[in-house]
């Protein structure tokens, strides 16, 4: 099955479906997608995604880029607006602290989000909702403005918590460099000149492999495992977690 969906008027639309995890299971298609902004789907794009099953859709966007270039609405899927930004300041203190050395430029974002309780908030409200889409042939999309920044860190911690190999969610992560073939239709749909620059700015640059190791290494060191973290920064307990591994794999 096709990973990078080429639907139109979606940026960077991915299916998650077909990913191995550690225990012998794989991700199961048609329950998870990861995009870029969806404001411009047409009709053919909408009869795709009907047909795929699209119940849920989680907007990470600020509320201004929501206002500026609203979803596509519809009567088969609800819209839920989740805005990872603003972020509240602890994670940036938080990020400063353990990187005396110095991350990429994206890897420091990354970090402070990871690490910030808004930031926390916002990927927590998108597990709760992941646990909410138990039914079969029914399926849920998570995406920003490039499908890169906010959605990276979001695709990295729901295959991660599925069981995925670090590995192997860092090439997902780096598909995304893909997009950037089209730089024009980048231009005009994320770079927004009245809008907030230090978004524009990084969803102008493309995914590196530093950006994507930080964060693991981020949680490593103030959660110890990536299990504490779900359970203290998301609220996803074991029991939570074995109910996702039961929804989103096979």
């Amino acid at each position: 099955m096709k990973r990078i969906l080429n639907l139109e008027g979606a940026i960077n639309l991915r299916e998650l479906g077909g990913y191995p995890t550690n225990n012998g299971t794989t991700i199961k298609y048609h329950k998870l997608l990861r995009s870029g902004d969806i404001s411009n789907l047409t009709g053919k794009s909408l009869s795709y995604l009907k047909n795929y099953g699209l119940r849920y859709v989680v907007d990470f966007r600020s509320n201004s880029e929501q206002q500026t270039w609203a979803d596509t609405t519809s009567d088969f899927y609800k819209i839920y607006s989740d805005p990872v930004y603003p972020l509240k300041g602890n994670g940036d203190k938080l990020a400063m602290m353990i990187n005396r050395n110095g991350y990429s430029y994206l890897g420091m974002i990354y970090q402070s989000v990871v690490l910030d309780k808004h930031g926390q908030q916002a990927y927590k409200i998108l597990f709760d909702l992941m646990l909410h889409n138990d039914q079969p042939k029914q399926s849920l999309l998570f995406h920003c403005a490039a499908g890169k920044d906010r959605t990276g860190i979001g695709a990295l911690l729901v295959l991660k918590a599925l069981g995925v190999d670090e590995e192997t969610i860092t090439k997902d992560y780096l598909l995304t460099n893909l997009m950037y073939d089209d730089i024009d239709t980048i231009e005009n749909t994320l770079n927004d000149e009245n809008g907030n620059q230090d978004i524009n700015r990084m969803n102008m640059t493309k995914a590196d492999l530093a950006s994507i190791t930080s964060v693991f290494r981020a949680i490593e060191h103030y959660y110890g495992t990536f299990d504490n973290y779900l359970d203290k920064a998301l609220n996803i307990d074991a029991a939570k977690l074995k109910q996702l591994k039961s929804i989103y794999t096979e």
